[in-house]
């Protein structure tokens, strides 16, 4: 196997670069300042690229880059990386989420305190030759309520640095547990403008999302406290520039405090350069990361992972994929496997009835439910559900980072329910709906881990779901069975297992049998035919079935 060929189209902190020349399966270039079409030109040679923020990753570049990997960021934001058309190739997205935690900390910090205190204003009237005090009068952080807005990483290391100042802490941040915030000391809030009626600072710490886009917006603005301030280290188009400079200018903020923007650099235009609002802001060019120190881990821990990635080990911080496998427990992993074959069975048994427009997928037990996961995220299991039932029509090569937008693209909804077990320890219960059909599966995993489905169709049943499956309902009256069997051993076909499932006064079983060869076209027609069976489907699963 020949080297791997990584790309470095931006400068990458020194550590990042070390470890790159100190891995002898690696072949790097760094090669700076490459205008859009020399990056294009150029992409397909690499397994892999690691960037910042100056290199754009979009659909164009993606699909010229026919050999990437691994796409990784030395950095915590991906908003240059079209994550929809990586996932799509299964490109690997990579960035560096807590290289910067405690220098973003610390520029909020620095902002807050800069801000409060007028620092830079006198800093510059000093320089003139002034000497205005009573002009800097400032304020103090002691005895103040902060409302720190998104409660992550950077969130609560910038809470429990505010509480050090004698701050009162508030935390608006729907996806982090009462208890969390409360371990911490700080109180959570759901209501956000009447957080903001109440708080003296302001600071945001969440991603730019269609949720967070502009969520400090005008109305919000005017929500806020008299007299309060604000501060934004987190990313541009959080706060409504425009509405924050309008109210630094009508006295209803006393100051505002930016590192971040909606573009960047600046324009000379933008309102917050207004002279006339110029005591009352900071701005910084984007330095929440720019330390020594976290340039250090943050080159680090994205070209660690970015190599692990490409050797196929274990490794972290992978954005576009919906669950990092090698975090889940072994019980997980067999239920992910299950959950998989679950999706394969649904949509076989449906595909007859049109293309699949909804799944409910339920998980019941501990092993199956927990409660980290972020707002609206679905559960590995559920995932792994969508995959194999997108299978069917798609082949082996959905993987689990596109199978959502897929599933989404396809009009297939999604829902998923948590709650108790109380038959078994742990269960998957799948409901797959088709134009004209529904099928439904129960599935556990016994205690010797190996994988059953128990029920099918409202049939009680009880089969391991592996190799190849002959599945049919017919009438239920003697011989029927009989006659399957005979064209089965007609064919040369063993038959290795066989389940069967009846309800009481319908008249009708459902059957599956484990044959040691998979049933050709013909020989399926004539058992619908000569074995009175009103369906029947063919499955072929591979894989792990447990012990």
């Amino acid at each position: 196997m020949g080297k791997f060929k990584v790309l470095v189209p931006e400068a990458l902190g020194e550590e990042g670069l070390k470890i790159l020349r100190e891995s002898p399966d690696v072949e790097f270039d760094v090669k700076t300042g490459l205008s859009k079409p020399d990056l294009h030109k150029i992409l397909g040679l690499y397994d892999a690229i690691i960037t910042r923020s100056g290199t754009t990753m979009d659909k164009e570049a993606i699909e010229c880059g026919k050999r990437l990997k691994v796409i990784a960021r030395a950095g915590v934001g991906v908003d240059n990386v079209d994550l929809q058309e990586a996932s799509r190739r299964g490109i690997v997205v990579i960035n560096a989420p807590t290289g910067n935690t405690l220098a973003a900390a610390e520029q909020t910090m620095a902002l807050m305190l800069a801000l409060v205190r007028k620092t830079p204003q006198g800093f510059f009237s000093l320089r003139a030759g002034e000497w205005d005090r009573k002009r800097f009068t400032g304020r103090q952080l002691n005895g103040k309520k902060a409302l720190v807005i998104g409660m992550g990483r950077i969130g609560m290391q910038v809470a429990l640095r505010c509480r050090a100042f004698g701050m009162e802490v508030v935390g608006f941040d729907p996806y982090v547990s009462d208890k969390k915030m409360a371990d911490a000391g700080i109180q959570k809030t759901d209501d956000l403008p009447g957080a903001l009626s109440l708080a003296d600072v302001t600071t945001v710490h969440v991603p730019v999302t269609k949720e967070t886009h502009c969520v400090i917006n005008e109305k919000m603005i005017r929500a806020m406290k008299p007299g309060s301030y604000i501060v934004n280290c987190a990313r541009g188009g959080i706060v409504d520039e425009e509405a924050c400079a309008m109210a630094l200018k009508e006295g209803r903020l006393a100051g505002a405090a930016f590192d971040v923007f909606t573009q960047e650099p600046p324009s000379a235009d933008n309102p917050l350069f207004d002279g006339e609002i110029a005591d009352k802001v900071v701005l910084t060019p984007h330095l929440g990361a720019t330390t020594v120190e976290a340039q250090t881990e943050l080159a680090r821990i994205a070209v660690t992972n970015m190599l692990a990635a490409l050797r196929g080990e274990p490794y972290e911080h992978a954005v576009n994929l919906p669950f990092m496998e090698q975090q889940l427990s072994d019980i997980q992993k067999n239920y992910l496997r299950l959950a998989r074959k679950m999706g394969i069975l649904a949509g076989r048994l449906t595909e007859n009835d049109g293309p699949p427009d909804k799944c409910r997928v339920m998980l019941r037990g501990d092993a199956l439910v927990w409660d980290d996961l972020p707002g609206g995220a679905l559960r590995p299991f559920t995932i792994a559900v969508i995959k194999g039932l997108l299978e069917v029509a798609l082949g082996p090569e959905v993987n689990y980072m596109v199978a959502p937008i897929l599933a989404q693209e396809r009009g297939i909804s999604v829902e998923e329910g948590s709650g108790e077990s109380k038959a078994y320890r742990n269960l998957i219960e799948v409901e797959v709906t088709a134009q004209n059909a529904v099928a439904t599966l129960t599935g556990t995993i016994t205690e010797e881990g190996r994988q059953h489905i128990v029920k099918m169709n409202d049939y009680w049943v009880d089969f391991v779901p592996h190799g190849n499956l002959l599945i049919f309902q017919n009438h239920d009256r003697p011989g029927v069975i009989g006659k399957i069997g005979k064209l089965l051993g007609d064919a040369s076909v063993n038959i290795a297992n066989f389940n069967l499932g009846r309800r009481e006064s319908s008249g009708l079983a459902l059957a599956v049998m484990q044959i040691d060869a998979p049933v050709s076209d013909d020989l399926l027609a004539q058992m619908r035919k000569d074995g009175d069976m009103l369906w029947a489907a063919t499955v072929k699963l591979n894989g792990e079935t447990g012990k």
